[in-house]
């Protein structure tokens, strides 16, 4: 924010002015061109209700006046500020927003790592891995199948279930779609045992049911062979102690101790839509696409990897257990309605899908695990695989929400990398999704020193992947912020493959020049 930190005072002294019916907030920014690009020239935004027509000046204090029309989700904040903080509690996407703001806007602005005063004095835990379980990378012969969504994900994961022996451990953050339920439950039949740790975040505008009623169904049906837990979240209202600040993020399944599924995508709707373009088409499948997400995904036959990921996993479930007020129940029972957000905001969606069927990959490799909260894995990983960007970087995130407290340096000094690979002339391209474009996180993001010209926007991207000179891609569920880069719990994988790299390039490729569009406010 240093960038636009002078324009803080010049808003603070004009905001009564500022303040006419009509306008909802008042923020630094950038000034945006008729195409509504932004420019580098600093400014004054103000943010307006739909149909408002206030009369302010063109400029003040020195600085332009960009007045911009309000976007569902700041609408949303300004028409009913407790409603939005009780979402944003659970919805990393909703929480504050990228500058200090004035106007009615502001009341629903938690201030930089505040919480909800209920969860406030919820006790924390410190964090631990399981015993005698290290991060390392792996070089080895593997077997993986690379895929993505909405291309292949269902397919591909329901084959991966239907596989289970006698086993399935699994960390989610969200499980709220019917025929994965209906699948699992099917395949775990007969003397097959499920450990699952899951978050209880807002229940997503896709969903056919709540989580809670995801595990009660697993558990109508399992009964003991089923074991769960709700994971430590602090903002999950049903547990009493919390690990993990805001989200039990993770995307990862293990089978039989010897295969692991792991992903950027949730088992929602949204991320596994219940369709099969490549092998099963219909006139519905262009429809359907755009209405989901961009994941990317990974099946890795492996035992060694498989069983680092399952120790961390039952771990996770073990401290979870032990810490449920009533540690013998089979089910974890919510206590309070799931929050349910009133906006799925999107912009309108464009291009035409060219879906790409799934690679497997059988190749000496090297695999790299990557977890967090574990102390520096992610970070030291991802910035040892940024800075070796000799020739290009491509980049798909669900956003990126620069921060400038002391907490979040090292993830502050990731965003400066990719900042300085764009300088330095590396053929840096992001595409990030809708979320980008809301509560001034695109102006944030280029106050942090990424050029927008290097930046698109791609309706429903979901995905947290890289790929770096063609040889090297990471694909996982860590989003980058503060918390997501460096307190919640998630999963990735780098993997040194050029032939793995080259396959997630290619539907990189297809969204930058088929789907994505130019970055604009």
């Amino acid at each position: 924010m240093d960038a636009l930190a002078g324009l803080l005072p010049v808003i603070d002294a004009n905001a009564k002015a500022l303040q006419q019916p009509g306008v909802l907030g008042i923020r630094p920014g950038y000034r945006s061109d008729a195409q509504g690009r932004l420019t580098k020239e600093k400014a004054i935004v103000v943010l307006v209700a739909p149909g408002a027509t206030p009369q302010l000046p063109a400029q003040a204090g020195g600085f332009p006046i960009d007045i911009r029309p309000a976007d569902d989700v700041e609408q949303f904040r300004a028409q009913d500020p407790k409603k939005y903080v009780q979402v944003a509690s659970v919805r990393a996407e909703f929480r504050t927003g990228a500058f200090p703001e004035a106007g009615p806007i502001a009341e629903a602005a938690l201030p930089p790592g505040a919480v909800p005063e209920a969860l406030a004095t919820k006790p924390q835990l410190p964090y631990t891995g399981p015993d005698g379980v290290q991060l390392a990378p792996v070089t080895d012969q593997f077997s993986i199948l690379c895929h993505s969504s909405p291309d292949a994900g269902w397919p591909t994961l329901k084959d991966f279930l239907s596989k289970t022996q006698s086993t399935l451990t699994i960390g989610l953050y969200d499980f709220t779609s019917k025929h994965i339920l209906d699948a699992m439950e099917a395949d775990l039949a007969g003397a097959k045992t499920l450990t699952i740790t899951l978050d209880n975040p807002a229940k997503n505008p896709t969903a056919d049911q709540t989580d809670t009623e995801t595990l009660k169904a697993l558990h109508d049906e399992m009964g003991d062979s089923l074991q769960a837990a709700w994971a430590l979240n602090r903002m999950n209202r049903d547990v009493q102690k919390w690990i993990v600040p805001n989200a039990y993020h993770i995307k990862v399944a293990v089978r039989d101790g010897k295969t692991v599924w792991l992903s950027s995508g949730n088992w929602n709707n949204s991320n596994q839509p219940d369709f099969d373009p490549i092998n099963d088409a219909t006139a519905d499948d262009q429809d359907t696409a755009r209405k989901s997400d961009r994941d990317w995904h990974v099946v890795i036959d492996h035992p060694k990897l498989a069983g680092v990921f399952e120790a961390f996993l039952k771990h996770d479930y073990d401290v979870a257990h032990k810490e449920a007020e009533d540690g013998n129940a089979p089910v974890p029972e919510a206590a309070t309605a799931p929050v349910t957000s009133p906006v799925d905001f999107a912009r309108k969606p464009s291009g035409t899908f060219q879906f790409h069927p799934p690679k497997a990959i059988d190749e000496n490799m090297t695999i790299t695990p990557l977890l967090t909260p574990d102390p520096d894995v992610y970070i030291d990983a991802m910035s040892e695989l940024v800075n070796s960007a000799k020739e290009s970087l491509y980049i798909q995130l669900q956003y990126i929400h620069p921060s400038d407290k002391d907490p979040d340096a090292k993830f502050t000094d990731l965003v400066d990398a990719v900042a300085k690979k764009i300088t330095d002339g590396v053929d840096v391209r992001i595409i990030t999704s809708q979320w980008q474009t809301t509560n001034g996180w695109l102006d944030r993001l280029q106050s942090a020193g990424i050029d927008l010209g290097s930046v698109r926007i791609q309706n429903g991207v979901h995905n947290k992947g890289f790929v770096v000179d063609h040889k090297r891609v990471a694909l996982g569920s860590q989003n980058w912020s503060g918390d997501g880069v460096l307190r919640n719990r998630d999963a990735s994988v780098i993997l040194d493959s050029e032939t793995a790299a080259k396959y997630y390039e290619e539907i990189f490729l297809h969204d930058w020049e088929r789907i994505a569009q130019p970055a604009s406010a």
